[in-house]
């Protein structure tokens, strides 16, 4: 009797394993099956959008390349120059000097930005009167359009007209025509920049100072550091993932202003423009002068300088940028 208990055993245990071989595989498949349903879903949902981002970017980006080879007047057929229009851009005196002012307006919004955005975070950081309502004044402005924006400004820097120059007036202080040289072009230009970009920094840096933990500024007041030693020693370590976001964006906002220059700085009633920046040129040479295919030329030297920087900046974060 034992052998044959031993035998029906085998055979319950060979006829029980198929079926829970089955069922371990079951088991295993309904969790992969579970995983491509979902997957289907989401390539389901952002189809659409990717649809669009293909046909109204990257072939229109395509398409703008093999423009950019062309000399094609909008009016006509676009006919194959080749790398004509790149070497032109090598004796082109109005690009040098767009790409020239977009350099000079660059560095003073960058570096001028950042500081005075990050110098009005600590302040409305602390425990002070009325933050939240100093919070949203400095934000208001970066919800403005600019072409609202750079048509107020226009006429608060009108040389007969704008209370600026009425208030220099009554000090006995020159009174110069902001928009008319370039040298104070530039200058009103970047107070302008400025005006409507700080409170977006100024944001950004709010939350990464309120992301630093109270323990670190608890123990060195222990330790007998002052204000500017903890600035220097916690804040600005902590804040440089967040500065390095600022400084790239910041960057490519530089390079790519045209709202407010075209606003601000065109002389009325002519094509003539005091300050001229490189994304106003391609403006320029692609509707008034239907140059579309030079035009679509400069586009692409401005995208390969945004990515240089950007990938140059990437690079050497590496030195100065810590993550905790």
């Amino acid at each position: 009797m034992p052998g044959v208990s031993r035998q029906l055993a085998g055979v319950s245990v060979m006829a029980i394993a198929p079926v829970a071989n089955e069922a371990r595989a079951r088991g295993r498949a309904g969790p992969r099956r579970q995983a491509r349903t979902q997957a289907l879903w989401g390539y389901l949902l952002i189809g659409p959008m990717m649809l669009g981002f293909a046909v109204f970017f990257l072939f229109a980006l395509i398409v703008s390349l093999g423009l950019s080879f062309t000399d094609w007047n909008v009016l006509a057929s676009p006919n194959w120059v080749g790398l004509d229009n790149y070497a032109r851009l090598l004796s082109d005196t109005a690009f040098q000097q767009a790409l020239r002012n977009t350099a000079v307006l660059s560095v003073p919004h960058v570096v001028l930005r950042i500081a005075f955005s990050l110098a009005l975070a600590i302040a409305l950081n602390s425990q002070i009167r009325f933050r939240a309502f100093y919070r949203t004044i400095f934000f208001i402005p970066v919800l403005t359009m600019p072409v609202a924006t750079g048509t107020v400004w226009k006429w608060l820097y009108d040389p007969s007209y704008g209370p600026i120059n009425y208030a220099l007036g009554q000090l006995g202080l020159p009174r110069p025509a902001w928009l008319s040289n370039p040298n104070t072009a530039l200058m009103a230009v970047v107070i302008v920049l400025l005006w409507s970009g700080v409170g977006y920094d100024m944001i950004i840096f709010l939350a990464g100072l309120q992301n630093i933990p109270r323990d670190y500024y608890e123990a060195a007041q222990l330790d007998g550091a002052g204000r500017w030693r903890q600035f220097r020693d916690i804040t600005l370590p902590l804040l440089t993932p967040t500065t390095f976001f600022l400084v790239v964006v910041a960057v490519i906002h530089s390079l790519q202003v045209f709202d407010l220059v075209y606003i601000m700085t065109e002389v009325e009633h002519t094509t003539t423009n005091q300050f001229p920046t490189i994304v106003y040129y391609i403006y320029d040479e692609a509707f008034r002068n239907f140059r579309m295919g030079y035009a679509t030329t400069v586009a692409w030297v401005l995208l390969i300088l945004i990515l240089l920087f950007t990938l140059l900046q990437f690079r050497l974060q590496r030195r100065w940028v810590h993550y905790t």
